[in-house]
């Protein structure tokens, strides 16, 4: 994934400041830069602003980044270089679009993007090759996506070959003016972790994730830099001591092609057990099994000793099933997100 940060012009941060995060940001790995000509905060200075957003997009390419510039049919005739890709926001119309599509890299606001304008798209024969998508951030509380329409519109846009991209904010990074309530495309993760932020959007179809605050953490940017595209790494929480379950646990797993009323089942369990020749102990005492606990079964069950699960119900404790980890509560819904075939994995701090 070619993921990126946010810098803005105007904002409160300077430019020095503005030039040493997009240097950092290089040195973690991220590859896009994303800023906006359409905050009125900052505007109220505008030759100001021009000046520093001038120093951004000069430092931006000196550190070969993809620039996505926020523009508006009104503006974009001031920032006509090659560097850009356009994230065209108001005012543009159908044929617009198709004719800028073959002079430059475009992005459609994937948030609000229709069937019939892609179609439209098509007919008008513009160059797909140059256009993606990217979604909206949502300053106001309460705005941001559901996840269900964040995964329809990513699916349409993929129906159409396009890659998407959406926004995880910064939750201990500085948070960006004049809210100061983070900046998300999905409202769930409005106060999350930006790490499990970008995994949200990722395991629902984003193709790149861009943090929308403009001062996170080295670590928040890391974590968005390192960010794996088609596995779900879940965090969770150790419940055993055996050796040999914990090795299990921590290498990656794909889900079973079939879907069961009350667990997720694990495709590999069974040959890690074989491979590491070890037995899975039955705990001395079993225990109830909750929604996003990680069961593992033991020698009591016979050929199915190894088999992994998540379960997605409240299920009896079984003397042939050991409940091995527990998924952190913030980190359940990802479960939602396995689909059959899905790769997964789990990540377990004391380890």
């Amino acid at each position: 994934m070619e993921n990126g940060i946010s810098v803005y012009a105007g904002l409160g941060s300077n430019t020095a400041e503005n030039i040493a995060l997009i240097e950092r940001a290089a040195a973690l790995g991220m590859k896009k830069c994303f800023t906006s000509t359409q905050i009125p905060e900052s505007l109220i200075d505008v030759e100001a602003f021009y000046d520093e957003l001038t120093a951004i997009i000069e430092a931006a390419v000196s550190n070969e980044f993809e620039i996505i510039l926020d523009v508006n049919s009104d503006n974009i005739i001031a920032f006509d270089f090659e560097e850009f890709t356009w994230r065209l926001d108001d005012g543009f119309d159908i044929g617009q679009v198709a004719d800028l599509s073959r002079i430059h890299k475009i992005q459609l606001n994937a948030s609000v993007m229709t069937e019939d304008f892609l179609k439209a798209l098509v007919n008008l024969d513009a160059n797909f090759g140059n256009i993606s998508a990217l979604h909206n951030y949502y300053p106001h509380v309460n705005t941001g996506l559901e996840n269900y329409y964040f995964s329809e519109q990513n699916k349409l846009l993929h129906d159409f070959g396009l890659k998407v991209g959406a926004f995880a904010p910064s939750r201990d990074g500085v948070r960006r003016a004049p809210l100061h309530e983070g900046l998300p495309t999905l409202e769930i993760t409005r106060n999350y972790s930006t790490d499990l932020a970008a995994r949200y959007l990722a395991a629902l179809g984003a193709d790149f994730v861009v943090i929308s605050d403009g001062q996170p953490t080295d670590e928040e940017i890391k974590s968005v830099a390192t960010l794996k595209p088609d596995e779900i790494i879940m965090h969770a929480h150790l419940l055993t001591f055996d050796p040999a379950s914990i090795e299990i646990l921590s290498k990656p797993f794909t889900s079973r092609p079939e879907i069961s009323r009350s667990v997720i089942r694990a495709v590999e369990g069974r040959k890690y057990v074989s491979q590491i020749d070890k037995k899975i102990l039955a705990d001395e005492t079993p225990t109830e099994r909750t929604y996003g606990c990680i069961t593992i079964d033991n020698e009591k069950f016979g050929r199915y000793m190894g088999e992994v699960q998540i379960v997605e119900d409240l299920l009896p404790a079984d003397a042939r099933v050991n409940v091995a980890a527990k998924i952190l509560e913030d980190e359940t819904g990802l479960m939602s997100c396995i689909k059959p075939r899905q790769k997964f994995s789990f990540r377990f701090d004391e380890i």
